[in-house]
């Protein structure tokens, strides 16, 4: 086994530890979804469709009438609906949406300059600790020094994107944007 090991080259190791996180990522990914279906399955009582059974007795529940529960279902529907009319006149009379007070804005503020700020604080050490490497860092690019921040650090630079973009669209979408 381990003669086998040798005879890989090293500059495959790399490539092979990325295959491996992304098989054991897309493996995580198919785990959880396994466990959230058979959950929502679980809590929805579905059965597979392999397990059922033939029943040629079995009839629908709507063949037998419950006018009892068929009336009281109809007046529980017109409550709801009139609450739900009172609650549309009252969101009408109050306005579409209320103002963001000060201390929301700022805070959403402070959330974004301190996701622009860890993301710079973050491409900066990393450039700046490439370049003290010595001459085999001399080599690389501004562009390949990206890559490597990208490569050594991809959560975080993930979510540190993921937090920029949000602010970003956030901001243009809420912007009232004049024709002129």
């Amino acid at each position: 086994m381990q003669e086998t090991l040798d005879q890989i080259p090293p500059e495959a190791w790399p490539l092979i530890t990325l295959l491996l996180n992304v098989t054991m990522a897309v493996a995580a990914v198919w785990l959880a979804l396994t466990v959230f279906v058979w959950w929502r399955r679980s809590a929805s009582n579905l059965t597979p469709v392999q397990s059922a059974g033939k029943n040629k007795a079995a009839q629908p529940d709507f063949l037998n009438v419950d006018h009892a529960a068929r009336e009281a279902a109809i007046a529980r529907g017109a409550t709801y609906d009139e609450a739900l009319e009172k609650r549309a006149r009252e969101e009408a009379m109050v306005g579409k949406r209320r103002p963001v007070s000060l201390a929301g804005r700022l805070a959403g503020l402070v959330s974004f300059l301190m996701s622009v700020f860890t993301l710079a604080t973050m491409i900066y050490g990393a450039i700046f600790q490439v370049s003290r490497m010595g001459s085999m860092m001399q080599e690389y690019s501004s562009i390949e020094r990206m890559g490597a921040v990208i490569a050594n650090h991809p959560i975080a630079f993930a979510v540190t994107s993921l937090v920029i973009i949000v602010h970003v669209y956030r901001f243009f979408k809420s912007r009232q944007w004049q024709e002129g």
